[in-house]
């Protein structure tokens, strides 16, 4: 019996409507002109999280004795400057649900998390992962290069890491791809579903690397919510 995997002599040929679904957008946007000035706002929150674990190196409460993989601030919605640039977070973000076609009834924006991060010039990184219980996230980037770091989305489709293929071209991006670098400047935002796995090369130290980091969920409005609303 001939084995059903081997073709044809003459094979038919299909003609193919071809239907995208399940997309996964991400979001660029460039805005240069609040570079500075936040950056010059951050300046005294890196350098005071810097000397803190420098602290703890030299007191050897730092069980790895070294920086860690990225100078990771506190919430900054707390400072004024952050003020404009956290407001135009939450606009966007529900800009992009409302254009993705969510009910947003009764649901009103919430800033979860916005804080800056410098990976040390000894050297840093972020492993793959995502943002749970938040549904847009992104990054705007203050100090960057061709020389240092740069995130790299993954493809977020469970069923498609089990039943892996290897790629004929890995620098071109097509339907098979399991992940995507992004080459980033100073001023560039990028915003994205929070269920996209996302990680930061390895960093170098040649140049600075610096990024403020955020994610917002569309919250249940107390005042407006009722118990008829489609979930």
């Amino acid at each position: 019996m001939k084995s059903p995997f081997i073709q044809a002599e003459q094979p038919q040929q299909l003609e193919f409507k071809v239907e995208e679904n399940f997309k996964c957008p991400i979001y660029i946007s460039h805005k240069p002109e609040w570079v500075k000035d936040l950056d010059k706002a951050s300046d005294p929150i890196i350098k005071r999280v810097r000397q803190d674990w420098q602290k703890k190196v030299k007191d050897k409460k730092d069980p790895t004795k070294r920086m860690p993989n990225s100078l990771h601030s506190e919430l900054l919605w707390q400072y004024p400057e952050f003020k404009d640039i956290a407001n135009l977070i939450l606009q966007q973000s529900w800009n992009i649900l409302h254009w993705q076609g969510y009910n947003l009834t009764n649901r009103i924006p919430m800033l979860t998390e916005l804080w800056v991060q410098e990976f040390p010039e000894e050297g840093g990184f972020h492993d793959i992962h995502e943002h749970g219980n938040n549904h847009i996230s992104g990054f705007y980037f203050l100090k960057c290069s061709e020389k240092t770091s740069h995130p790299v989305f993954h493809d977020p489709r469970p069923g498609k890491k089990m039943t892996y293929l290897p790629m004929r071209d890995l620098n071109k991006v097509s339907y098979g791809t399991s992940q995507v670098h992004y080459k980033v400047k100073p001023g560039q935002f990028i915003f994205f579903n929070s269920y996209m796995p996302h990680a930061y090369i390895h960093h170098q130290g040649k140049d600075k690397f610096r990024f403020i980091h955020f994610n917002m969920q569309a919250v249940i409005d107390p005042d407006k919510s009722s118990k008829s609303e489609v979930k």
